[in-house]
Parts: structure tokens; sequence; C-alpha cells
């Protein structure tokens, strides 16, 4: 045993170094928390097919089921890219996270669903005052409830809003937990696929632009610029891929998300994949942030941040400078 200990201590000594230099920025490869979404299929595509190997960064991807749990990997320092919708990257910034959005690869007006069981909320939208709603609280789930119910003339204030993580929405909806969910796909289908004629869809208009965004810690976009540069670029040539072969592409999202073949050709139009920055990113995240205030969801007191300082285009004006609105710096 006294020959043991010292080996032990040295093993120990070094993984803490090792973790130390990655929590620094230091590492070279990026970990990248990647969402269980449609949303994120440039990076399945890029990882496929070796796009990323191709320019000379190796990503350690981590799925994630959320983009609200993936910047909790990154802001508690775990990753050092994640893939998420704007709302969690408009609360990391409220709480001063060091992180830095550096593009939309992806915009969606019809991924968010609100789904109900018809026995509960027998009157459609006009009869959720009063019911259980489930959503994941502070992602977009939470933000579409609001504007949902808001839409249809019914006060929040007057729910019964029940959070909990997405994974479990579909089940607590089926099994009589909750009256209605809000929630992106691939839950809101596979909630209609447990639920059968029990549980539908509440149809509304377009009444919210998703973006999906990739953000990087600061100290890995400074540390290892050439390394981040590189992720994006294999992201646009999957892009590329995705565009010139559709039917292949919807082959790899079906497979990595878990969904069917008919549910991808069904929602495979309402994706808009580009890599972008655009002004309307930028007044979307300051409307969600008066949202966000008004209803509580973040202090009174704090001011509001200059969302602009957490957006860094220099990335992506390297590979696709006409990507990029001239207001981002």
């Amino acid at each position: 045993m006294s020959n043991r200990l010292p080996i032990a201590r040295i093993s120990s000594a070094l993984f803490c170094a090792l973790m130390g230099l990655s929590s620094l920025g230091w590492a070279s490869e990026p970990r990248i928390a990647v969402s269980k979404s449609p949303l994120s299929l440039p990076f399945f595509v890029a990882a496929e097919k070796n796009m990323f190997v191709k320019h000379k960064v190796e990503p350690v991807l981590i799925e994630c089921l959320g983009g609200n749990r993936c910047v909790k990997e990154l802001t508690e320092g775990r990753v050092d890219m994640a893939t998420s919708s704007e709302l969690p990257f408009m609360f990391a910034v409220f709480q001063g996270k060091p992180i830095s959005l550096v593009t939309t690869f992806n915009t969606n007006k019809d991924d968010m669903k609100f789904l109900i069981r018809k026995a509960a909320v027998k009157g459609g939208a006009k009869d959720l005052a009063g019911k259980r709603i489930g959503y994941v609280e502070k992602a977009s789930s939470h933000y579409y409830m609001d504007l949902f119910l808001l839409y249809n003339g019914i006060d929040p204030k007057t729910t019964v809003p029940l959070a909990m993580g997405a994974d479990a929405l579909a089940n607590a909806l089926v099994r009589g937990e909750v009256d209605a969910i809000s929630v992106w796909e691939p839950w809101g289908q596979i909630a209609l696929n447990l639920g059968g004629t029990d549980v539908e869809v509440l149809n509304s208009p377009k009444l919210y632009s998703q973006t999906f965004n990739l953000l990087v810690s600061n100290e890995y976009r400074l540390a290892q610029m050439r390394k981040s540069t590189a992720v994006l670029s294999a992201l646009d040539e999957a892009i590329q891929f995705i565009k010139k072969n559709p039917d292949e592409a919807k082959g790899i999202m079906a497979r990595k998300v878990g969904i069917d073949s008919e549910t991808v050709k069904a929602a495979w139009p309402t994706y808009q994949f580009e890599l972008t920055l655009q002004q309307s990113l930028l007044s979307t995240v300051q409307g969600q942030a008066r949202w966000a205030r008004r209803e509580g969801h973040v202090g009174a007191a704090l001011p509001e941040p200059e969302f602009l300082n957490f957006v860094d285009s220099s990335l992506l004006r390297k590979i696709k400078p006409n990507a990029v609105d001239f207001v981002y710096p």
C-alpha cells in the first residue's frame, strides 16, 4: 500500500493540473455541448462526414437535452462551446457570464409547440386559465409559453406553470400531471406519438422566430482563435452539404435526434440553415430582456446589459464577411 500511495497522489495532482489548464482555455481541442435537437443538424453532419477533421479541429461533442442545459455546461466550465437558442444566452449575459455568441447557424419559426390533453382543455386556447402548464424554465419553452398565452388573451399569471426538464414534458402530459406543455422538437412529436388521439397541438400564427447559435467561452475563444474559426468553417461546409444533399441530411437528422422520417419530412421546410449574425437577433434578445424583467425572471435592480458586447463577429467575418450585419463590431 505504501508504494501505491505516492503514485495515486501524483496521478491526482496531474489530473487536477490538466483540468486547470483546460479551464483556462489552453486545451487545444474544444469540448462542445450540442443540443440533441433537429436544430443542431450541422454539427451532426460535420462530425459524420469528417468535416471537422478536414479543417484541422477535432472537437469532443457532448450531447445535452436542450440549449439551456448546454449553456449551463458552458457557464460552469465543463465545455468550451455550446449550442443554444438566444434565450439562455440572454439569461447568461444578465448574469455577467464571460461568453460570446459567435454565429447563428439555424433559424426556425415553427420549432416550438403548445400541446394539450384534450380531456383537460376542452375549450381550446381560451380554456387555459387555471390549467397546469409544463415548461422549461429560462429556455425558449418559457418565453413561448408566455407569448402563446398572451396572444390568446390569457394572463400567464392565471395559469399554474410547472417547470421541468424538456425530456419530462411529454410523459407528464400523457400521464395527466399537467394539462398542457410548451416545448420544442422533437419533444412535441414525442408527446403526440405517446398521447395518440388524446393529445393535440394548438395552432397559432408564427409568434416566435427562434435562432440557434454557437456560444464560446471567452477564455477558449481568445486562447484558440484558429480552432474556434475552424469549427465555424466546418459548420459552413456542413450547411452546404445539407443544401446539396437534403435526403441524406434528413436521414442523419432522423438517426441522430431519434425521430421518424415522416416527422423530419414535415418539419424540413421550416429549417433555415445558414451562418449569420443579423440585426434581428439583437432585437429579439432585447425584447426578451424586457420580458424577463417585466415578468420578474431577472432582478429588477439589474441593469440591462449591452448585448452587443457579448457578440463577437470577428470569427465569422474571417470566413463569411457578408453574413454579418454592419452593426456588429
